[in-house]
């Protein structure tokens, strides 16, 4: 008897990546793996307004990669550029019984920091951990509903629904975190094609994050990191102490380590392609590149095979 599968869909600006992955014991087993390249305008990531500027090239995009991997499956996790909405790191001090009354906090702290006209939004919280003044640390992602709902649509269109929707940077974390010994107190550095992510964490908790388009060298790499975190670095003694890791699908690896290791004036650790972190992946015959650039799409389905909703 066959087990279920959990489909992952990454959507980006140029393409789709999109895994299948099932329970096989305590392990996460790969059973299928799918790239798309789109041409230049069929999706234009931005918080604003609908991304998908070509529909039907978009949903057949989309039955192309989903349907080799869904068998019987219709639910699909799907994994949205950082561009498409926002996410934000809080401290809470205001206590809360349930999640609307805390919802209605974070909307209220949220006010003075989303544009005048960026109201009509969807909004998801987690709670990462409590400081040690007491308050408790937040990860909040923000979506428009006319964003959200678009992505939906076109995906009811091709036959699937969504079962649950992130970013890219939350998901590439999240492939790795519970696979490999990243300590309590690291920076998670993620090149995908443009794309630049920057997390760090300290005793276990989330504590910055950053994601930015349009990186197309190492040169731009090492100036937006240095551009991103010179108030960080500052405040934050134990970054000085914190071991650096780098993943990415950059084909020139040793340029961008250097590239970033500078950044940082520290040793940089690489992360293996994400697909060695899971059995079966010997079955999925993709480039090196589409195979390492295939770590959202594995976060995102196995945040889908543990989801309890």
């Amino acid at each position: 008897m066959f087990g279920r599968n959990f489909i992952g869909l990454e959507i980006r600006r140029n393409g789709l990546r999109a895994v299948s992955l099932r329970r096989k014991r305590r392990q996460r087993e790969l059973a299928g793996g799918q790239t798309l390249q789109f041409s230049e305008g069929i999706v234009l990531p931005t918080a604003r307004e609908a991304n998908v500027i070509e529909p039907q090239v978009f949903v057949d995009g989309l039955k192309e990669v989903l349907l080799p991997l869904s068998g019987r499956e219709e639910r699909v996790a799907l994994c949205l550029p950082d561009a498409s909405g926002h996410v934000f790191l809080l401290d809470i001090d205001d206590p809360f019984k349930n999640r609307q009354e805390g919802l209605d906090i974070i909307r209220w702290q949220l006010k003075d920091r989303l544009p005048d006209n960026f109201r009509n939004i969807e909004l998801d919280y987690q709670v990462l951990g409590e400081r040690e003044s007491g308050s408790r640390r937040m990860l909040v992602s923000v979506i428009d509903i006319e964003i959200r709902n678009q992505y939906e649509m076109l995906l009811n269109k091709a036959g699937f629904s969504a079962a649950l929707i992130d970013f890219q940077s939350l998901q590439i974390y999240n492939c790795y975190r519970s696979k490999v010994d990243l300590g309590s107190d690291f920076i998670f550095v993620a090149l995908n094609q443009q794309q630049l992510n920057i997390l760090t964490v300290q005793n276990g908790i989330l504590d910055f994050h950053r994601a930015k388009g349009g990186m197309t060298d190492a040169e731009s790499v090492f100036r937006e990191i240095n551009r991103s975190l010179v108030t960080y670095r500052s405040g934050h003694s134990v970054f000085a102490r914190s071991n650096l890791f780098l993943q990415t699908d950059w084909s020139d690896q040793q340029t961008l380590s250097n590239a970033v290791a500078s950044a940082f004036d520290r040793e940089t650790h690489n992360l293996p392609s994400p697909l060695s972190t899971l059995a079966g992946q010997q079955k999925i015959n993709l480039s090196v590149a589409d195979a390492a650039g295939m770590a959202a799409a594995i976060g995102v389905a196995e945040s889908l095979m543990w989801d309890k909703r």
